[in-house]
């Protein structure tokens, strides 16, 4: 897995380096990133870097942490993200933006690790979560649940189609049988036409679910209801 780790003050960043690696252990196959400009570590994400946590201060020059969360937060498939400050302030905003975790940079020492730690080995677990799809015996691939937005079925077909953050792919199975082998809180079965990854919702409003790709799915008010109440069960295991 891939840390990302992102202050401007130099000597902190080294504090923070040196926290977070003496967290991780060799079994974790952990590789650390760090960077002093917000900017840089978002110009290597738009290159096609991937990063599964992001240890990040938010009061900084040019582009601060929650400017920088708002912006992962927009393009989805963001990396689950731990915020350092100096000031109280920052917590209610951070929040906003669906932070895993704020801590005072005082409190660094104390509670940055057990909250790491949880998160590796939550990463760990979601990196075992996969299907194998495709249409053909021998030219399947690996599709992380994490990564799938959405499943829809194929009009006029018995295929499934995957969207995902990679593509998309199809699969000979009904929607009813593929909820039953994922087993997974993160999804939901809609109307027998979707299953919806709850963690990939960007928002919800009046019978529309837009996902963070920016799919439209209109639902009736029960299926609005089970939504609703199923991103709650998935966000209280988390």
């Amino acid at each position: 897995m891939n840390i990302a780790l992102i202050d401007d003050e130099a000597a902190i960043l080294e504090n923070v380096r040196k926290c977070v690696e003496n967290e991780i252990v060799p079994q974790d196959e952990a590789n650390l990133f760090a960077y002093t400009r917000a900017q840089d570590f978002l110009q290597e994400m738009e290159q096609g870097y991937e990063f599964d946590i992001l240890v990040s201060d938010i009061d900084m020059p040019d582009m601060g942490g929650l400017e920088l969360g708002k912006r992962l937060h927009e393009k989805g498939g963001s990396p689950y993200l731990v915020f350092l400050t100096a000031y109280l302030e920052y917590a209610a905003e951070s929040y906003i933006i669906e932070a895993y975790q704020y801590i005072l940079k005082e409190d660094m020492e104390k509670r940055l690790p057990p909250i790491l730690r949880q998160l590796i080995d939550r990463v760990k677990k979601e990196k075992k979560q996969f299907r194998m799809v495709g249409t053909l015996v021998n030219n399947k691939v690996r599709v992380y649940y994490r990564d799938m937005i959405y499943i829809e079925k194929d009009k006029g077909s018995k295929y499934i189609c995957y969207i995902t953050e990679h593509g998309i792919y199809k699969e000979r199975i009904t929607l009813k049988k593929l909820i039953e082998e994922l087993a997974s809180d993160e999804f939901i079965l809609i109307e027998r036409s979707y299953i919806i990854n709850v963690s990939h919702i960007a928002s919800m409003k009046d019978g529309m679910v837009l996902m963070d790709n920016e799919a439209k799915i209109f639902v009736n008010r029960i299926s609005f209801k089970k939504i609703k109440e199923q991103i709650s069960l998935y966000r209280g295991n988390l």
